[in-house]
């Protein structure tokens, strides 16, 4: 038996954007997993990384585009009048470019996380963090504003023959050990821990070293040969990467 945290929570509209869109902000129909870490990390309050073990789920009703104001410039470029909307005067005239640009949002989205730290002392850390966050909690944009539905500690059975009840990440080598290879669903290489360089930036670890998760966007109403699941009224299927 396995204790995990299971947070419940619904967003109207929200952007999890792909690190590789630019001209339109794509969106995954579900937060990767570095997202979800990130937004524990901030009810919590914690400065530096605890690490978790994440299943993701959901269901949403599609996506819309949204127009948003779009801000953009070159490092170093001088102001030109004609060429920039903007000047912005530090020393030097430094020329802004204003426009507008798409967003593709997730509508209503309907999610159920189940967390499961590394540390154990860290369980009742998060259940209080996230029933009582230090600040708003958003996933996705700054203005994705998520409402937690219920945060509870459940305990988790592996059982046989598991059906779905929602779209989940799986990870890519989770289902390798169970067999499978060509499945019919969408593969995304997930973000999950990210390490400071020697120069102050966010690097991305490779997927040797866990930073990065191939995951199927698996749907709802199939069946896994093994996976855990909850001991709620809804029996949950749980997948942890």
């Amino acid at each position: 038996m396995v204790k995990a945290i299971r947070l419940q929570c619904y967003q109207n509209l929200a952007n999890y954007r792909k690190p590789s869109s630019f001209i339109i902000k794509e969106t995954y129909p579900l937060p990767p997993y570095s997202t979800v870490s990130g937004m524990i990390h901030a009810a919590c309050g914690f400065k530096e990384l605890h690490r978790m073990k994440l299943s993701i789920q959901g269901t949403n009703r599609g996506t819309i585009s949204e127009v948003y104001t779009r801000y953009s410039f070159s490092a170093g470029a001088k102001y030109e009048e004609g060429r920039h909307q903007i000047c912005l005067k530090d020393g030097e005239n430094y020329g802004i470019y204003k426009g507008v640009a798409n967003a593709e949002l997730v509508c209503e989205n309907n999610m159920i996380i189940h967390i499961l730290p590394e540390r154990e002392e860290d369980m009742d850390v998060i259940y209080d963090g996230l029933s009582n966050p230090l600040m708003y909690l958003s996933l996705g944009r700054y203005e994705d504003i998520i409402d937690i539905r219920s945060v509870d500690i459940v305990s988790l059975c592996e059982e046989n023959d598991v059906e779905t009840k929602h779209n989940i990440y799986v990870p890519v080598s989770y289902m390798r050990k169970q067999g499978y290879e060509n499945i019919n669903a969408t593969v995304y290489t997930l973000n999950k821990e990210y390490e400071i360089t020697k120069q102050g930036l966010r690097r991305w670890k490779p997927e040797s070293e866990g930073g990065r998760v191939r995951a199927y966007y698996y749907p709802a109403g199939n069946v896994l040969d093994t996976a855990y699941v909850d001991d709620t009224e809804y029996q949950d299927a749980v997948v942890f990467a």
